[in-house]
Parts: structure tokens; C-alpha cells; sequence
């Protein structure tokens, strides 16, 4: 089936023949024209739709479910041995690979956003820097203690799309500034897939590990507002003069500290390079030099350690939700490892090869969402229409020891948007239903699903 742009795509048929050619046809629309051989779009697609129907990503499921889907008469030991040649195809490099998938199909995963950009430039100034931005999140995993995984993606619902992979060697001791020219690559493949109206409206979110000076110079250098986390024994330059470590501003539970408020236009240059009236009264960072921007910090009743925030935007509670999304990244990572296709199980130790596995996960990753989402909007609808219908029963009045109980749960937000996107999977390829799939994701500003679920049940929306 050629690759369109409609919100519903369907395969005219049911099962596995229907998934597998799907795509093949969508791995050629993309990659064909950028000059990947024929032969390379078919070991992709044959990677994908593996991971699409096995039951884990181990080569054995991979190989097994391959030959169930009987897209030739090779047996699954065969079948292995072509999934382990195909790992050394260096067009699957995920440096090469992803950009050139990626630079028609981001944009039209935003094409939701586009357009409403494109609608807030006709507003007057105030209203168009209340654009909600889209957020990129950074972080680093492992495999076992064989090779680090760093992953760049957007936030989306709960989760992370992976737009950007770089693998290297675990515990062997990278050449001097190897790491930084790792994550500039990977932050400029990122930058080059966006949609170029959307660049500067970018909130990158990263871990305390990334809260260092060079992140911030290398946010401002792609135009990107930043959120990190500091360490707690950064300087902080308060606007009074005084210096002290960050975690002295939230001390103890239940403490909130928020920075002066500044004029909207930040800049991480010295104060002495801009006028007085629009200097940034805090900076980090003192051995470096500062960096000027603003602190939220937070220590939570119920947490163990304290959020120390510095950001180029206002300095509100808000700032703590948006830091709050990075743990999509988390939940990304744990369907990959354990909870989903069990990366950690692979007995791929070459850095090289895992990353070219991890082009195809990261496909998959997509492919999966984009199956869950006409699923999900569905039964957002059900919900939506429950909750308007939804009386209140006449209860006794709580009494004054009783604890408040969280709201109940409906059962459609007991599971993610993967696990969604699985179901509809595993339905498509028994023949219980057609493939369907919608490729411009909508609501890119939508709580994670589990709350949307929650909300709309309860009437609260």
C-alpha cells in the first residue's frame, strides 16, 4: 500500500500478510528515495514487522514469529541466522537511518502543532509566546554492562518517541570530549527532523546528570529552551549577591523556592552583556563562569531528595510538571528492557549491532503507537460520553478520620499506549481485524493517557 497522509490509513486486508506488507511498502515510500537500496528496505521492514508480532524481541521469539507470519518457507533457525546477518547492514546505523526516515514523517506526526502555530502567528506577540512547546527528552541506559544507550525523543501521552540513538561500549573510558560529540550529533539529528517553524519552540529535559554549563550553551546554540535538573551542590548567584548550593534553597520537605520573576527575553550570556533591566538575577554554575536563568526548587512532601530546577523559562509551579514528563522516558525505556520486548535478554554485546537493532525498536516504537491511537481515540470518546452521563450516588458523609480515596481508575487507563498498540497488533495479525493507522498524532499537549482516562471518566475535563 503507498504511504498517504491520511488520518486513517487501512490495509484492504486481514492478518499477517496485511501487516508485513504494510510495511515493507511504507519502509520503500521512505527510504527508497534517499537511495537505500531495495535489499536494505527489505531487511528492515523484516526486522519491524518481526518485532511488531513477536511476543519479545529476543532472536528466538523474533524467529518464531516470523515463520508463524509465513513470509517464506525458511525455518526459524534459518530465520535466526538472517535476523544476526542483518545486524551487521551498516544503512541501519541509527546516526544514518533515522534522520532520513524522520525528515518527512516528523513533520507529519506534527502536523497537529504546525497548524496551530501557524494560527497563533496571527496573534499579537504575548499570545504567540504561550505557544505550547513540544518537549525533547535526553537520557542514557544500558544493556547489562556491555554497551550505553543514549536516546533523544519527544514526549508524547506518557511516553517517548525515539527520534535520535548513539551506542557505545559500557565501562570503557571514552577519549576526551567524545561524549559531548555523541550528544551534539545526536541533539543536531534531533534539531534536523523538526519542522522549522517548531525549532524555537522546543523544551529540552534532561536528568541532573545533563545539568551542567555545556548542556545549556548547547541549548542555546539550536534556539531550544532548557529545563535541568541541577545537582545539589551547584552555586547559586541569588539576586542579592549571596552565593550558596542549590539544595540550600529547598532545605526540608514541604519547601517550595522560586526565583525573582525576570523580563521573558533570558539570555545565558553575562550580565555585563546586557542592559541591567534585563539581566537574569540567577546564575549557576560558579566555576564556569555562570549561567544566568531562573531556579524553580521543590522538595515534596512525600520525595526523598529535592527538585532543583534552573530554566530559561518564567520561574513558576509549572516548570515542576513539565519536569515531571521526563519520566516518560523511563517508561520508554522499561518497555524496551523488561516490561515489553526484553532488550536486556539479547545476547548482542557489539555496540555497533545493538544500534542497528535498535533502529528497528525504535521504528517499532512508533509503528506501535500509531496502531494504539485510532484505538485510544475511541475510547476516549467512551469515556468522554460515560462521563457526561455519569450521576452522583448518594453517599454518607466521610467522616472526619476517614482518609480521601483516590479516584478510581477506569479500565482503559490500565494500560499505556504501547500496550494499546500491541493489542491492536496481535488482533490485526490473527485476522480479527483490519490495520489501521493514524500517523499525524493529535494532542500533543494531552497529559499522560492513564490521567486523560481518569479525568474524562470522572467529568473533570
Amino acid at each position: 500500500m503507498p504511504y498517504s497522509s491520511r488520518h486513517d490509513q487501512s490495509s484492504p486486508e486481514r492478518g499477517p500478510a496485511a501487516l508485513a506488507q504494510t510495511v515493507l511498502n511504507w519502509t520503500l515510500t521512505h527510504l527508497a528515495q534517499r537511495g537505500y537500496p531495495r535489499p536494505a528496505c527489505k531487511r528492515l521492514a523484516f526486522l519491524v514487522t518481526g518485532m511488531l508480532a513477536a511476543s519479545s524481541a529476543t532472536r528466538g521469539d523474533l524467529a518464531t514469529a516470523l515463520e508463524e507470519l509465513g513470509l517464506s518457507g525458511a525455518k526459524d533457525e534459518s530465520i535466526a541466522r538472517r535476523l544476526g546477518r542483518l545486524l551487521d547492514d551498516a544503512d541501519l546505523d541509527p546516526s544514518r537511518l533515522l534522520p532520513d526516515l524522520y525528515r518527512d514523517l516528523v513533520p507529519l506526526l506534527l502536523q497537529s502543532v504546525v497548524a496551530s502555530h501557524t494560527a497563533n502567528q496571527k496573534l499579537p506577540p504575548f499570545h504567540h509566546r504561550r505557544f505550547p512547546p513540544l518537549r525533547i527528552i535526553l537520557d542514557a541506559t544500558t544493556k547489562g554492562d556491555q554497551v550505553h544507550i543514549l536516546v533523544a525523543g519527544l514526549a508524547y501521552r506518557g511516553i517517548v518517541l525515539p527520534l535520535a540513538i548513539r551506542t557505545w561500549e559500557q565501562n570503557v573510558p571514552l577519549e576526551a570530549a567524545s561524549y559531548w560529540t555523541h550528544l551534539l550529533s545526536l541533539c543536531h539529528d534531533v534539531q534536523t527532523v523538526l519542522p522549522a517553524a517548531l525549532r524555537d519552540h522546543i523544551l529540552f529535559c534532561a536528568d541532573r546528570f545533563f545539568g551542567v554549563p555545556r548542556m545549556l550553551d548547547l541549548c542555546r546554540v539550536l534556539g531550544w529552551s532548557s529545563l535541568l535538573r541541577l545537582q545539589g551542590q551547584t552555586r547559586i548567584l541569588r539576586s542579592d549577591g549571596t552565593v550558596l548550593a542549590a539544595k540550600d534553597l529547598a532545605p526540608q520537605p514541604g519547601t517550595l523556592w522560586l526565583s525573582d520573576p525576570t523580563p521573558t527575553d533570558l539570555t545565558l550570556a553575562s550580565p555585563s552583556d546586557s542592559p541591567a533591566e534585563e539581566a537574569p538575577p540567577v546564575g549557576g554554575f560558579k566555576e564556569a563562569g555562570w549561567r544566568y536563568g531562573r531556579v524553580v526548587a521543590c522538595w515534596a512532601e512525600e520525595a526523598d531528595e529535592p527538585w532543583l530546577l534552573l530554566t530559561d523559562l518564567p520561574a513558576t509551579p509549572e516548570r515542576l510538571a513539565d519536569y515531571a514528563r521526563r519520566w516518560a522516558i523511563e517508561r520508554l525505556f522499561l518497555t524496551w528492557k523488561s516490561h515489553g520486548w526484553r532488550l536486556e535478554s539479547l545476547r548482542i554485546r557489539a555496540p555497533q549491532r545493538l544500534a542497528r537493532f535498535l533502529s528497528g525498536l525504535a521504528i517499532a516504537t512508533l509503528w506501535t503507537v500509531a496502531c494504539a491511537l485510532p484505538k485510544i481515540l475511541r475510547l476516549k470518546a467512551d469515556l468522554a460520553t460515560r462521563g457526561q452521563d455519569r450521576f452522583v450516588a448518594v453517599e454518607q458523609l466521610p467522616l472526619p478520620w476517614d482518609l480521601p480515596s483516590p479516584p478510581s481508575r477506569p479500565w482503559p487507563a490500565k494500560f499505556s499506549l504501547l500496550t494499546w498498540g500491541r493489542k491492536v497488533l496481535f488482533q490485526t495479525i490473527a485476522g480479527h481485524r483490519l490495520l489501521h493507522l493514524r500517523w499525524d498524532f493529535p494532542d500533543w499537549d494531552a497529559p499522560t493517557w492513564s490521567v486523560e482516562c481518569q479525568a474524562l471518566y470522572h467529568g473533570s475535563t
